[in-house]
């Protein structure tokens, strides 16, 4: 196996499992959320009182939902973009601007965010910070180990796209990545369509 096809097939592994974390993760968080705000609703009608535990229950799975989301939305190219400007470009040009872009701001930024993020996790694991919607148990870690979790599956997806351009840009795959218009099963099935430039 060639070096150029051993960084294409480390680069669908990756996407795989990142796109798997993230679905499992999403599937768990959106139903506890469904379940959580549904029984804090119902208090709400029924015993007209809140829940201050379980709005930071619902918080927490919100954060959850949100954070693990951040790696699918940039492989399936989902996140924000100034696309007067983008799709004006070649193919070749935007495959260098995103491994730019990638190398330059969202790897390094995603980085320190999970450095940082889990030096938090520590703290409060060895401060035993406590969670109130479960009973005061020392827990707060685990709210907080979403962030550094949500920021290295962007940085997963990050070098996934990185691979994924140079290899482009080598002439081994078909277009530049991230890619809309290709579902997430055809990613790992092989390169799709032909290159507009």
């Amino acid at each position: 196996m060639s070096a150029l096809a051993a960084l294409s097939e480390f680069s669908r592994v990756v996407d795989r499992w990142v796109m798997r974390i993230t679905f499992a993760c999403a599937w768990f968080s959106l139903l506890s959320l469904i379940a959580a705000t549904a029984l804090d609703v119902a208090i709400r009608q029924i015993a007209h009182v809140g829940s201050d535990k379980l709005s930071e229950i619902e918080a927490a799975l919100f954060l959850l939902l949100v954070m693990t989301a951040l790696g699918h939305t940039y492989l399936a190219d989902g996140h924000v973009r100034i696309d007067i400007f983008r799709e004006k470009l070649s193919a070749k040009t935007r495959a260098l601007v995103e491994m730019i872009g990638c190398v330059a701001i969202l790897l390094p930024i995603s980085g320190i965010l999970v450095s940082y993020g889990a030096g938090s996790v520590r703290t409060a694991f060895l401060d035993g910070e406590k969670l109130e919607a479960f009973a005061d148990l020392p827990l707060q870690w685990v709210v907080k180990a979403t962030v550094p979790v949500g920021f290295l599956l962007l940085f997963l997806a990050g070098v996934c796209v990185v691979i994924r351009n140079f290899l482009f840009l080598a002439g081994q795959e078909a277009a530049p990545a991230p890619r809309a218009d290709i579902a997430p099963q055809q990613v790992h099935d092989g390169p799709q369509g032909a290159s507009d430039g």
